[in-house]
């Protein structure tokens, strides 16, 4: 049985590749608009790919800081970075769905 660890890379990994080819396929389609300021930044500085994965390292960050002040093994922060990223990303990549089905305002 995978360890959570193990569980909560390949949810970001399947989190950051849904959110950037829904990301993609949305700027392709000219309705997207990047819902995080940081996101945009990073995006429009860097380009797509490498903004998006800054905008994921940073929401690691903004996760790993408090838990790791908190008291937080370097094991339990890293797999809740990882796993909140991860839901994250699968959360934009449904709205991004959604903006492309027309249903998202």
């Amino acid at each position: 049985m995978p360890s959570r660890f193990a569980l909560a890379v390949v949810l970001l990994a399947v989190g950051i590749v849904a959110d950037v080819g829904t990301t993609y396929v949305a700027i392709a389609g000219g309705e997207y608009v990047e819902g995080s300021p940081i996101g945009g930044a990073f995006i429009s500085r860097f380009g797509l790919v490498r903004g998006m994965l800054l905008t994921k390292a940073a929401g690691m960050v903004v996760v790993g800081i408090p838990v790791a002040v908190a008291g937080g093994s370097r094991r339990l922060v890293a797999t809740l970075m990882c796993a909140a990223v991860g839901a994250l990303s699968l959360a934009t990549a449904a709205r991004n769905l959604l903006l492309l089905a027309g249903v998202w305002p």
